[in-house]
């Protein structure tokens, strides 16, 4: 039996990380906006304060900067919400490339595995648990439909990006899954 390579988390293997995952993190960010664009996931009602918003309230920042609005081209956008979701994408784009340099198996799936465990960690146990969001029986299917596949599209997205940039890198960094 052939003894698996172990990747130590060199300086130059975390900082090429971190700026492929903060690559990963953007696209993969643009990706699940244009799915909840699609498919929103929640109501008018129940999105008025978002889980983010909620949770940023339950952390203790003011509202006026969670709810702050500036206008493109006639249209409303809350940049502490984008910020807040791409913050979540970016990190959790770092996290993938970084555990898959040491464990081969996070990128089953393409990375879709990774998404729904992400949804399962967020969605399912910790806001409903914080009382961000209510229990997973107690929302409506739409929402779980949206986030179930939408978490799945996310981590497919985030396992793309990140085999182009670790297949194109000019000095072999990272390894490939």
């Amino acid at each position: 039996m052939s003894e698996e390579k172990k990747t130590i988390f060199t300086a130059p293997v975390v900082l090429k990380s971190i700026w492929y995952g903060f690559i990963a993190g953007m696209i993969s960010g643009m990706v699940k906006i244009g799915w909840e664009n699609i498919f929103p996931p929640r109501t008018p009602e129940r999105n008025a304060i978002n889980p983010p918003q909620h949770m940023a309230q339950q952390l203790g920042f003011p509202d006026d900067l969670i709810f702050s609005t500036v206008y493109y081209n006639g249209q409303p956008v809350m940049p502490f919400t984008l910020f807040l979701h791409f913050s979540f994408a970016i990190v959790f784009s770092i996290l993938f490339i970084l555990l898959i340099q040491k464990w081969k198996q996070v990128g089953i799936g393409q990375g879709a595995i990774y998404g729904l465990a992400l949804w399962v960690i967020w969605h399912v146990v910790l806001m409903p648990l914080f009382g961000t969001t209510p229990a997973p029986w107690d929302m409506p299917f739409e929402e779980h439909f949206s986030e179930i596949l939408g978490h799945a599209i996310w981590g497919w997205s985030i396992a793309a990006t990140a085999f182009f940039l670790i297949a194109k890198q000019k000095k072999n960094t990272l390894s490939s899954f």
